[in-house]
């Protein structure tokens, strides 16, 4: 069995999942973040980091089909793979509390119930640790332009 590790995320409501260890590149606390009129309602904020502009996609609002709090008090910035030439993009998660760093084996690997199927459009895959079942979030997936209600079937 291969062992890895992980950050498990928190959006509220009891809403989680994990992204890779490489993934979460910095946290902040309290951020000036500014809304943008007629845009999706998960997606309704962007973050200013140094010499770009990143979506503040709220993914706990997304899975509830839920409009995005105006007030983000944690935010967390992560990286990942691009699709121009291998370069790294990068996006902005509202989050409920702070991530927690967690070690996972691939003989926890199961299958995404039904009750979290909503998450099938930003998962790639999911685990069972400690009897939660966790989706592991494709964040290609989640920052694509498009993304739509996870109530939309």
């Amino acid at each position: 069995m291969s062992r890895c590790s992980g950050w498990k995320l928190e959006f509220g409501a009891g809403e989680r999942a994990v992204i890779g260890p490489r993934e979460l590149l910095h946290l902040f606390d309290a951020p000036r973040i500014h809304a943008v009129p007629r845009t999706p309602a998960h997606c309704r904020h962007l973050l200013f980091w140094e010499q770009g502009v990143l979506p503040v996609l709220d993914l706990g609002a997304w899975s509830r089909g839920e409009r995005s709090g105006e007030t983000a008090t944690l935010i967390g910035l992560v990286g990942f793979a691009g699709s121009a030439g291998g370069a790294p993009d990068f996006g902005a998660l509202v989050l409920s509390s702070v991530p927690t760093r967690i070690d996972v084996d691939d003989g926890w690997a199961c299958v995404l119930p039904e009750t979290l199927n909503r998450w099938r459009r930003v998962a790639c895959a999911c685990f069972e640790l400690d009897g939660e079942i966790l989706p592991v979030l494709d964040l290609s997936r989640c920052f694509a332009p498009g993304l739509p209600p996870s109530t939309e079937d």
